[in-house]
Parts: structure tokens; sequence; C-alpha cells
């Protein structure tokens, strides 16, 4: 993690250091990223560098978090935007940012993760961590009403947090293969839109089962519907 010295740093300064690393990853796989390629480029001295970090995997680090953190900020805000409504929260995400200019940039480095093995193998260990002690469940307990709880009702804090992951994984698969021109903006989004379409009548379907078996339970103030052991997906979701 970064000392407090770099928090120190005007937010501009801040950026411009994590920008210029982004964009030598971009050039250079991260085995043979040197600390020396990242000060020149981001116009700091190497005891500026040691001063703000340990080393060149401190660094990468915090921009995974920075990434991940950006994110789930953009998520909630376009959530409670949307009403706490799903789909229209995460189709706004999905045109958001196809039309982003910095898309290029942004899925650059996400392809640099998964395509330089020493670099998948950190961005594996922080997601490791993101899902077990700081992330996705955490971050939905601390936020309440990110969905409507009377669209969802019933859903409960398990369920919630899968139907945000999948979401997520719509959103960067189709990130993915705009970067990779695999398919026009229009199908890309239109497929995305049905996908999320389909998510979200699944778990307005698991809550009218649930209110019609009567199987609604609350706890600690908030509603959820248990499942029983060897239900069917059919029984849970009707209408897929």
């Amino acid at each position: 993690m970064p000392t407090e010295k770099f928090f120190n740093l005007k937010e501009g300064k801040r950026q411009a250091i994590l920008e210029a690393a982004g964009e030598e990853l971009l050039e250079t796989p991260y085995s043979l990223l040197t600390v020396s390629q990242i000060i020149r480029r981001a116009g700091i001295s190497r005891a500026s560098f040691y001063y703000y970090f340990n080393d060149k995997e401190d660094l990468f680090q915090h921009m995974v978090e920075e990434m991940k953190t950006r994110f789930l900020k953009d998520m909630e805000k376009t959530l409670r935007e949307c009403r706490g409504n799903f789909a229209e929260g995460f189709k706004k995400m999905v045109s958001s940012m196809l039309e982003d200019e910095n898309l290029g940039k942004r899925c650059g480095l996400y392809r640099r993760l998964v395509e330089d093995a020493q670099c998948h193998m950190r961005a594996v260990r922080q997601e490791a961590s993101f899902y077990d002690k700081d992330g996705l469940r955490q971050f939905v307990q601390s936020r309440e009403g990110l969905l409507n709880e009377e669209t969802y009702q019933g859903l409960g804090e398990e369920k919630t947090v899968c139907l945000l992951e999948l979401g997520i994984l719509v959103v960067i698969k189709t990130l993915f293969l705009q970067f990779a021109g695999s398919s026009a903006k229009k199908l890309l989004r239109e497929t995305a839109f049905r996908q999320l379409e389909i998510l979200d009548r699944g778990a307005r379907s698991f809550r009218d089962s649930c209110m019609l078996s009567g199987r609604v339970t609350v706890q600690n103030g908030k509603s959820s519907c248990p499942v029983k052991t060897g239900q069917k997906a059919a029984d849970i979701f009707p209408s897929l």
C-alpha cells in the first residue's frame, strides 16, 4: 500500500503518477517494466518513487485497487440515479462506458492483466481479497438500498451480491469485446441489454415466487427468501 506521503499529494499529482505507470504498462510487460521507466515518464525522482511506494508491485496493487474503487463508485452512483433498478442501472453503465473516450486505455490495462503472467497472478490475488475481506459483500453491507428493496424483496444479501457480480461480468465482457473490435457497438449494447434483462427478470421472478409461497423472512430489518435443499432452478426462476 502506498505511504501516507503519496496520499498527501494533490489529486492531480497522484493521478499523473498512476497514469504514467499505466501508460508504461501498456507498452511493456509487467515482468520487464522497471522503476526507471515509470519515474522517467512520471517526471519524478527515484527517491520520490520509494518515498511513495515500497516497490513496483506496491504501485501496481494500488492501481488495481483504484480501478476497482472507481468502478464500484460508478456502479453505486448509477444504481442510485436509477432508484435501485438493476437492469436500468447496469444498462446505463454499459452505454456510458461504450461511449467513454478512455475506453481503449482502460481495456488495454485490463487486457495486460490477463495476458501478462506475473501481472495476472497479482490481479487474481487482488480480486481474491476483494471478494473475501474488502469485497463486494462488504460493499453491499455498507450501502443500504443499493437495489430497490420493494422490487427485489426477498433476495437477501447473498443473492444480491451474486446478482451484482453477474451484472459486473456483463459490463466487463462487453468492454473487452468492444476493445477487441469483434462486434459493432450497437450489437454489443443490444446483447448486453438482453442479458441484463434476463438477470433482472430472474431476480424479480425469485421475489414473486417467495411472496406466493410465503417464504419471505425478515432478519435485522432485511427480507430474504431461503432456498430449500434440493429445490430446482425452474422452481426459483419460473419465468426462465
